[in-house]
């Protein structure tokens, strides 16, 4: 079995089963290999490494490899782009152990959460995609940090309260636009790792779900106080399509939009 979800700046692979490719270079990809069950047999910068469950590999862009695998082995590899693997603000020279330790259980378990998120991901919506991309990376820094969570948790500033109400604000006049963590992280004057930490610290929701709440409230209010079709209120309210406003208001509100406004008439 070959799993394999791509997303702007990372990609997430699970290999089960016999599986075996010829030697390449991703360009500008850290490689982090985690085998899952049995045994991986790699090949790096022509030097053979065996790693059991358990035990996996980091990869600079460059790097070339190999690998392959049995009937019994399965591999987790997550693909991250230069420049997006550890925040900046770390230390410049942050350079982790090529070998490092992993829970093939807790990581099975990430993959299953992370894969189930990226199919409902609906890709129009880039704020919601940049978010789980961002869970990845907070795990994998976490890991390579050998330090804990607690070392990149986010340390709130003086003016960060300031910040992040500008962040809020901007979000009441724009919730519905398309945004961008980039943008938003910009305004809190935060890293983007730490500003969905501390946005999630002040709000308890995640940006997106923040934008996804604003924009049911209003589509209640236009609901009960307009005329407009569902279609109309799904444009203007920001989302991509008539069926993504449908299956998220019904979700969030346990009705679908006619049976609300029907409801409240």
């Amino acid at each position: 079995m070959y799993m394999k979800i791509i997303l702007p700046q990372l990609e997430l692979h699970k290999i089960e089963s016999t599986f075996e490719n010829t030697p390449h270079v991703h360009d500008d990809q850290f490689q982090v290999t985690i085998p899952v069950q049995g045994t991986c047999f790699f090949t790096h910068e022509s030097k053979a490494v065996k790693l059991p469950a358990g035990e996996g590999l980091i990869l600079h862009p460059r790097d070339r490899h190999s690998f392959h695998i049995g009937p019994d082995a399965g591999v987790i590899i997550i693909r991250v782009k230069d420049g997006c693997m550890y925040d900046q603000e770390r230390e410049k020279g942050f350079d982790p152990a090529l070998r490092q330790q992993f829970d093939p259980v807790a990581w099975t378990m990430l993959f299953r959460h992370w894969i189930t998120g990226m199919l409902a991901l609906d890709h129009s919506e880039k704020l919601a995609e940049e978010e789980l991309e961002l869970q990845v990376l907070a795990h994998l820094q976490r890991l390579l940090s050998g330090s804990g969570a607690s070392e990149i948790a986010p340390r709130l500033k003086t003016g960060t309260d300031t910040h992040l109400s500008r962040v809020l604000e901007y979000i009441h006049a724009h919730f519905t636009e398309e945004l961008s963590v980039d943008l938003l992280a910009a305004l809190a004057r935060q890293s983007r790792f730490h500003f969905i930490r501390s946005f999630k610290s002040a709000t308890g929701q995640t940006p997106y779900q923040y934008v996804l709440q604003l924009r049911i409230g209003k589509a209640k209010e236009l609901l009960q106080r307009s005329s407009a079709t569902v279609t109309d209120i799904s444009f203007a309210l920001g989302f991509s399509s008539p069926s993504q406003f449908f299956r998220i208001f019904a979700k969030q509100v346990g009705a679908t939009p006619e049976q609300y406004r029907s409801g409240t008439r």
